[in-house]
């Protein structure tokens, strides 16, 4: 028992920089003077510094007061300039606990969000975080019941992704807003959404993602571009805005026949027919091309394509929207992939930010949009 207050007590001073032994006993509810021997003891070994009522930390151990500046180390390992403000363990420390615990809830844990799920634990690893994951399978009730949990046992913050594309006017936003530990909403537009609990935001650009899907099919000649987009998707708006911004600007006219949206099912035969349909929608139409979200419709879209003699990209060029599987097709299909560990690693990040000394309320809020890349495969080639 002795390590473990022991461990908290150093977990506080990296964290916040000073510890009050009044309060600090009172959290634990244990006496005065246990918490004060704790703190001659760690004196004894150098690892903080005892003052009037409490202790402080020590810089060189922990670093400015728990808040020097880290490199922010890239995925493949590569400086990329940007600065953190938040802790790292001491290695040192034999038996030493994480430095913060960051929960995390998203919709899913199989399509799309393991990228997402990566970064955020990469970062984590980095700075001597532990990551604890909640998942939600896109119910609101669950999300909800995910976020009370992960707030009850203790956690110094939440990044969190809700299971619908707004958070304004819903129970999820109303329990955000009252938390009192720093949150940040992963892969969600939370611009209608004010003054509610500070919340920062990290999500990938989906409107510029489109942009650079039509912007690459002009590129090659295409002026007849389709869209198709999965209903209820909350990425599926932002697709169909930065694909109408881009046509128009193009100069291209509006035609309802040149956009078509897919309906959720769990019947794969079901969601076949109801890609034919589309196929046949836009070879009606003259399309010369199609963006396709998610992945497994494109890959469906481009399947039926080769079932009615449709060469691919020479009679219709196809561009796939998350380039999570669209590698994998039979011709591998050109794709818009969202920076989702990097909106990952960044949201872990913002989170911890907020955990140095004072809880760093003085920070800007922030809401930040990172740009998709498209890498272009057989399916777009000219």
């Amino acid at each position: 028992m002795s390590e473990e207050r022991q461990n908290r007590i150093l977990r506080e001073l990296a964290l916040r920089g000073s510890l009050n032994a009044a309060d600090f006993a009172r959290s634990l509810g244990i006496s005065g003077m246990t918490v004060r021997r704790d703190l001659a003891l760690l004196e004894e070994q150098g690892a903080l510094q005892r003052v009037h009522g409490g202790a402080i930390a020590i810089a060189e151990r922990f670093g400015d007061s728990g808040g020097r500046a880290q490199r922010n180390v890239g995925r493949n390992g590569n400086n990329s300039g940007a600065v953190s403000q938040g802790v790292k363990a001491n290695p040192h420390v034999p038996g030493q606990r994480p430095l913060a615990t960051i929960g995390m809830v998203v919709p899913t844990s199989k399509y799309y969000f393991p990228g997402v799920i990566r970064g955020a634990e990469a970062a984590a690893s980095e700075l001597g975080v532990r990551l604890v994951l909640g998942v939600s399978n896109y119910s609101p009730a669950e999300e909800q019941r995910q976020i009370q949990r992960l707030l009850k046992s203790g956690v110094d913050g939440l990044l969190v992704t809700p299971s619908g594309e707004r958070l304004a006017g819903t129970p999820t936003l109303d329990l955000l807003a009252s938390a009192e530990v720093p949150i940040v909403v992963v892969e969600r537009s939370i611009g209608d959404v004010l003054d509610a609990g500070r919340l920062e935001s990290v999500q990938s650009d989906h409107v510029r993602g489109a942009e650079i899907a039509v912007a690459h099919l002009l590129s090659l000649g295409h002026r007849k571009i389709a869209l198709c987009t999965r209903k209820d998707s909350p990425t599926a708006s932002h697709i169909e805005e930065g694909y109408r911004l881009s046509t128009r600007h193009a100069g291209l006219p509006d035609d309802a026949n040149l956009t078509a949206i897919t309906y959720d099912t769990n019947d794969p035969e079901k969601l076949r027919q109801q890609m034919s349909g589309i196929v046949e929608r836009f070879v009606k139409a003259g399309a010369t091309a199609a963006i396709i979200h998610n992945d497994e419709d494109a890959l469906t879209f481009a399947d039926l394509c080769e079932a009615r003699g449709l060469l691919i990209p020479d009679d219709l060029a196809v561009v796939a929207y998350d380039d999570e599987v669209a590698s994998l097709g039979a011709v591998p299909l050109s794709a818009v992939a969202p920076p989702k560990f990097d909106v990952g690693y960044h949201a872990l990040q913002m989170c911890l930010n907020r955990l140095g000394p004072k809880r760093r309320w003085d920070l800007a809020v922030q809401r930040v949009s990172l740009s998709p890349t498209l890498v272009v495969r057989e399916s777009t080639a000219n």
